[in-house]
């Protein structure tokens, strides 16, 4: 939400706004101003008479361009100035036109553009905000209830208010990015540098130094342009290139028309084909379900089963509805809806606002590298500036005494700024990063932001992920542990033979597989335990259709059920909850075919599965026997069922709604699984230690099982302690009380602020970090400081803990595989993706090795960048204050020796 500095009151006739838009984690001070004929001819004509350096000025400080513009109101201005927490500031304009808004009619709307993302006048609170502002938030109802297309009178005016549905990257010519490069104040000093020697005879000098600029400038030039294209070849890749919508005629009729994805605006209904067909917006489903490839937005590559939205009173969230929700860019690999009918999805957001347009905003408008050593380079340089400010007024003093030529005053006078400044100073500091970045390429290490590569030598906290970056990708199932009237049975590592147990059967339809080129794809642990059943699945071809209009889209059965029997048994998966992050469950509901209830079942979190049974069918030693197992370090997934009524019939199993479902469940047991360290793990680990760089692990895995792989990999030392940060509700119905929990033993004790943590590890699960941040904001710096292992974080979370370190002035990186980690790969300082997927592009270095010893080489050459950087720099500096220290003796001895001749 826009704010100000009335804490969100009407700013009226103010000329000042604070914008701060935390969905898109921007912020930034707007000034409101307008144009000023008088202004804006003393501009020009003082850019004449000097010459252009008003210009020259004005293109390298944006905010010198106020010259040509008056101060006045945000309501009157039609230029404003925006100026972002990073101290980057531009002007402009603001815009006009007529336009149709929901509550409003026909409107006179004034907006401006800047960073892809528009900008408009809200009337009522006269400040400036998004188009959500404008427009009322729609329920998930007014989606469910409407499959109607739009009119195209509605749809003209949309177009007009939205613009139109492209995520376009300008590559810039040769001749423009020439333009740009020359006019950076570094080039424009080595012009004039080589302009002063010329006029001095100094051409073999002044040519040499030409000719490695212009080498420079070329190098910069292709390298721009080459990451430029690739970026808007990346984008242009996963383009969709026509799409069929439904729009209304005149008699309200839902006509089908071809379009171009470019023609799309929110509130389009869309029919989406059968099988592969790329995303051209962000769409939420209302009919049918799609198997969709997000990895360009995840980082993973595993098919995702998407659902049509049900009925709700519930504002519509494209992150609380993700699992209804297709995004921009994604593949989608398969559509399916009972009948052959087709499959409808309303256009939500369209262009940069849609969730690929957000990543590629990232991409192109990047957080800055904020290294305290180039902060000192400007001051030092600014200090030669003005120590040769200082050598010019005295050169010009002997000269003048001296009643030398005027060319010759001129020359020898400008001279001094060009020996105490060194003009190949900041190509020289770059050296370092070119070679470094040459050598991580040959190590297969991609990096997008060379000048990060220099923070890397910096680096004092490593945080890694845990599955798929200090494990193994897959997972391989361990054993099943099941439960029988309440108690636990002996562990099971080979699933037998019987399909009428229901732990078996929720193992072999409680999974979101799918059958693709007829390979069997899905999440890997999903699987795993499939795999464990030995069961086969089955899905209809467009010719069965008809066959399971009204019992199920897939089939799965045992094996050696299809040969003993006439009639094999067979369970239909009728409806799928997909999982949900938030609530760390999935859930399916299943006919059997010779049976008249629907059954249900769910898979989880031990910790919510729990929750959701029947307290008379967990055993006694639950929570005893998987703290055993997470503490061993397994994966452990709990399973329950329950019997739907009699009357419950497909139509109702379409319509009811998940929390229903999951709810008096019966407890079925436990599945364990487990996931091995990489080879390399431990050894970097120790590595990292010896080198004192602090390491932590920020996960979504069960606390006790990331507690394990910290002790594996010895990220915590065996003989160190480890408490767990847990909260307990207060006796007075307040804060939280905030305790910890030593996992050696049973002892727990209340934390305070001042508690030494200096001899132990702390832990942390997300569902404690939220209640920490919300009651106990102040003591968030002193548990960062010890905490090792961050559990069932949730991304943006992880994104939360990567900012707090910093803000404890920690030099931070991020080892992540791209699924769920790309909030914090961007923020960290240095963010190593370990996933090839689009989504890593968002992250400064893309890492082909597969494991974290990639961190231990960019450490390495961040170093070596940084030592050369430092001695170039101490080098040309010491060697311009020598010469600097020369020409004043040479000029003293000529005062002294009343001849310029004699020198």
């Amino acid at each position: 939400m826009p704010r100000n500095n009335s804490e969100y009151e009407p700013i009226g006739e103010s000329s000042h706004q604070t914008l701060d838009l935390n969905l898109e984690d921007f912020q930034c001070d707007l000034y409101g101003f307008t144009r000023s004929s008088t202004r804006t001819f003393f501009y020009h004509f003082l850019g004449i008479v000097f010459l252009g350096i008003p210009y020259l000025l004005s293109s390298w400080f944006s905010r010198l361009k106020s010259w040509r513009y008056r101060k006045c109101s945000l309501k009157h201005a039609n230029i404003v100035l925006i100026k972002d927490v990073h101290g980057n500031s531009d002007f402009v304009e603001i815009k006009t036109e007529n336009a149709k808004l929901p509550n409003y009619g026909h409107v006179y709307l004034r907006f401006f553009t800047y960073q892809h993302a528009k900008y408009v006048w809200i009337p009522h609170s006269e400040i400036f905000g998004t188009l959500d502002l404008l427009i009322p938030p729609q329920t998930v109802d007014s989606y469910v209830n409407n499959t109607d297309g739009l009119f195209y009178n509605d749809y003209v005016d949309l177009l007009k208010l939205y613009g139109s549905n492209k995520i376009e990257i300008e590559v810039k010519s040769y001749w423009r990015l020439f333009v740009d490069e020359v006019f950076n104040p570094f080039y424009v000093f080595q012009a004039f540098s080589m302009t002063l020697w010329c006029f001095d005879h100094y051409y073999i000098y002044a040519c040499c130094v030409f000719i490695l600029t212009l080498f420079s400038v070329i190098t910069a030039l292709r390298q721009t342009r080459k990451q430029s294209e690739a970026l808007h070849d990346l984008v242009e890749s996963s383009k969709c290139h026509n799409v069929r919508v439904l729009r209304r005629n005149l008699l309200s009729e839902n006509v089908l028309q071809e379009a171009d994805p470019s023609e799309l605006v929110p509130g389009d209904l869309i029919v989406l084909p059968k099988a592969n067909f790329v995303l051209p917006c962000d769409v939420v489903l209302l009919t049918g379900q799609c198997i969709v490839n997000e990895s360009v937005l995840t980082g993973e590559s595993v098919p995702v089963t998407k659902t049509a939205l049900h009925s709700s009173n519930e504002i519509y969230n494209p992150n609380t509805h993700k699992r209804h929700t297709l995004f921009s860019g994604t593949f989608m690999i398969q559509s399916r809806y009972y009948g052959g009918e087709d499959v409808l999805a309303r256009v939500v957001t369209t262009g940069f606002n849609t969730t690929k347009g957000a990543l590629v905003k990232s991409i192109l408008f990047p957080t800055p590298v904020g290294l305290q050593f180039y902060k000192d380079s400007l001051k030092f340089v600014l200090a030669l500036f003005i120590i040769a400010g200082a050598g010019t007024a005295y050169c010009l003093y002997l000269y003048t005494h001296r009643k030398a030529e005027i060319r010759e005053i001129v020359i020898r006078s400008l001279d001094v700024i060009t020996i105490v400044v060194p003009p190949a100073l900041p190509a020289a500091m770059t050296v370092g990063i070119v070679y470094s970045q040459s050598r991580l390429k040959k190590l297969k290490i991609f990096c997008i932001s060379p000048p990060k590569i220099n923070v890397c030598g910096k680096l004092k906290l490593a945080c890694f992920d845990k599955t798929g970056t200090l494990t193994q990708d897959g997972l391989d199932m361990h054993s099943i542990v099941p439960c029988v009237n309440g108690t636990f049975g002996q562990p099971i590592t080979e699933c037998f033979d019987c399909h009428d147990d229901r732990l078996v059967q929720a193992m072999a339809t409680c999974h979101s597989l799918t059958q693709i080129a007829g390979e069997l794809t899905g999440d890997p642990l999903d699987l795993s335990m499939f795999h464990f059943t030995k069961w086969i699945l089955e899905e209809p071809g467009d010719d069965e259709t008809a066959r399971f209009d009204m019992l199920a889209p897939t089939i799965v059965k045992p094996v050696d059920s299809c040969d003993t029997s006439e009639f094999p048994y067979q369970l239909g998966i009728i409806r799928q909850f997909p999982f949900s992050s938030t609530l760390q469950c999935m859930s399916v509901i299943c006919k059997e075919l010779s049976a008249r209830n629907m059954i249900a079942f769910t898979k989880g979190a031990p910790e919510k599965i729990s929750a959701m049974c029947q307290p008379q069918s967990l055993p006694e030693d639950f929570h005893t026997q998987l703290s055993q197992l997470a503490t061993q370090g397994y994966r452990v997934i709990a399973l329950a069922w329950k019997q739907m009524p009699v009357k419950f019939k497909w139509k109702e199993a379409q319509r009811v709604k998940r929390d229903i479902v999951e709810c008096d469940l019966t407890f079925l047991g436990l599945l364990v699984m487990q996931n091995t360290l990489k080879p390399e793990t431990t050894p970097i680990i120790r590595l990292l230690h010896d080198a004192k760089i602090r390491t932590v692990m920020i996960t979504g895995d069960n606390i006790l099982t990331a507690i394990s792989v910290a002790r594996d990999c010895e990220m915590v030392k065996s003989h160190d302690q480890i408490f767990i940060v847990e909260t307990k509700s207060s006796e007075s119905g307040d804060s939280p009380e905030l305790v910890l929990q030593n996992i050696d033993s049973a002892s727990t004790h209340s934390i305070s602020i001042d508690f030494d943590f200096s001899h132990c590890h702390l832990a942390i699960d997300g569902k404690t970090w939220t209640k920490i941040r919300s009651f106990y904001p102040d003591l968030v710096p002193s548990l960062l400081i010890r905490t090792t292992i961050f559990a069932r974080f949730q991304p943006d979370q992880k994104t939360q803990v990567i900012t707090h370190l910093q803000s404890l002035d920690y030099v931070v990186s991020m080892v992540g595989d791209g699924a769920n980690d790309c909030g914090a790969l961007k923020a960290a300082h240095v963010g190593v993706s370990l996933s090839q997927a689009e989504a890593s592009v968002a992250a400064p270095f893309t890492s082909a090795i597969q494991d974290i010893s990639c961190i231990v080489h960019l450490m390495l050459e961040g170093r070596c960048a940084l030592v050369t950087s430092f001695a170039v720099f101490k080098y040309m500096a010491l060697y311009s204050l020598i010469q600097f220290t020369t020409v004043l003796i040479l000029y003293r001895s000529w005062e002294t020796s009343n001849s310029f001749s004699s020198t």
